[in-house]
């Protein structure tokens, strides 16, 4: 392939949306009234349609048809009724300046000078308020909104810009924290609101971000570890460390601290797991243990950090779980021997390391 070359794909709207956004490709509506949507690009979203009879789109050209005065919108491929989707490319009017190939895709396979049939399916590039007023029109068949399908916005010099700021916002807000000049809280909040203003995500996006099961279990679990100091479960479990403490020596104390964190960090979130455990280490006493609470808080913090054992002990475990075909059993079967050479090691490097 070669810059500038026809690429002619077989591919869904869906896979439209996927297409587009890949690095080297640019994607070029059929309509020519598409830079009549103006600039919010990142609010903008692909919606599937089926065109019905009573549409006023029908008869119209598909590349003059009149999408934007009736519907806020731009023809950014067609599928014709009956016809396989196929996706054309004309060249790029221009080099891309980062070297790589620039392909335009499209969805058509009718001349340019047609027309809008009834039963055409046709894939617009509009604004979400567009799924609310004509979901429920008589103009369409059908409108299926393909979800994640905003345009990239990659190309621009102003994207550039928004890459290098939104890096250096970044290494600022790390930096103010580690400093000790800002709290956690109010440098990421600057940071957000920075990222917000140049328009690198919206509000709503800022929003999404926010995974409201992660932080409903970590509140949960301070109401849990107070309920088990409350209740003596706590006392009884140091107790039953101090006893191994006395009788096997710190670093198997370390590696128990560590194997119950790491253990309960795999059925629950790893915030919620150091919230209970260390619940429990702080009623325990160096002169009966031998072990100071800053080892045993540093044991918990790796021990949540190490839940290898189920493919939902971490975000991280989920994303790979299913996309990369491995099953249950493959995490037990890897992630248990991590986490044993993990707390072993770990907890000798707590105990010579640390005062």
């Amino acid at each position: 392939l070669r810059r500038g070359d026809l690429l002619e794909l077989e591919c869904t709207a869906d896979a439209v949306s996927k297409l587009r956004k890949l690095q080297g490709l640019e994607a070029e509506a059929r309509s020519r009234l598409h830079a009549g949507l103006g600039a919010r690009r990142r609010r903008r979203c692909l919606v599937e349609v089926v065109v019905d009879r009573r549409c006023p789109l029908v008869g119209q050209s598909i590349q003059d048809a009149d999408t934007l005065t009736l519907y806020n919108a731009a023809i950014f491929a067609i599928r014709p009724r009956g016809a396989i989707p196929v996706a054309s490319s004309p060249p790029a009017a221009e080099d891309d300046p980062e070297g790589l190939d620039s392909r335009a895709m499209s969805f058509l396979n009718r001349p340019d000078d047609d027309l809008v049939r009834p039963g055409d399916t046709l894939l617009l590039e509009t604004y979400p308020n567009f799924i609310m007023t004509h979901s429920d029109s008589d103009h369409f068949a059908l409108v299926r909104p393909i979800h994640d399908s905003a345009p990239p916005r990659t190309n621009q010099t102003k994207d550039r810009v928004r890459r290098v700021v939104a890096g250096l916002v970044f290494i600022a807000s790390v930096g103010t924290v580690a400093m000790q000049k800002l709290s956690l809280l109010i440098s990421v909040t600057i940071a957000s609101l920075v990222l917000v203003a140049i328009q690198c995500l919206t509000i709503d996006g800022a929003f999404r971000a926010i995974k409201g099961r992660v932080v409903l279990s970590a509140i949960a679990a301070f109401g849990i570890g107070e309920a088990l100091r409350k209740t003596g479960v706590t006392d009884k479990v140091a107790d039953f460390a101090i006893t191994i403490g006395q009788s096997m020596g710190p670093i198997p104390l370390l590696l128990l601290i560590f194997l119950c964190t790491a253990c309960l960090s795999c059925v629950i979130s790893n915030t919620a797991a150091v919230i209970i455990l260390y619940s429990i280490v702080r009623n325990l006493h160096v002169a009966d243990t031998g072990v100071s609470l800053k080892k045993m808080v540093i044991v918990i913090i790796v021990g949540a950090a190490s839940s290898f054992g189920t493919p939902f002990g971490y975000q991280t475990n989920l994303m790979v779980w299913r996309s990369g075909g491995y099953s249950f059993s493959n995490f037990a079967l890897f992630g248990v021997p991590l986490m044993l050479i993990t707390g072993v090691s770990g907890s000798i490097l707590a105990e010579l390391l640390i005062d």
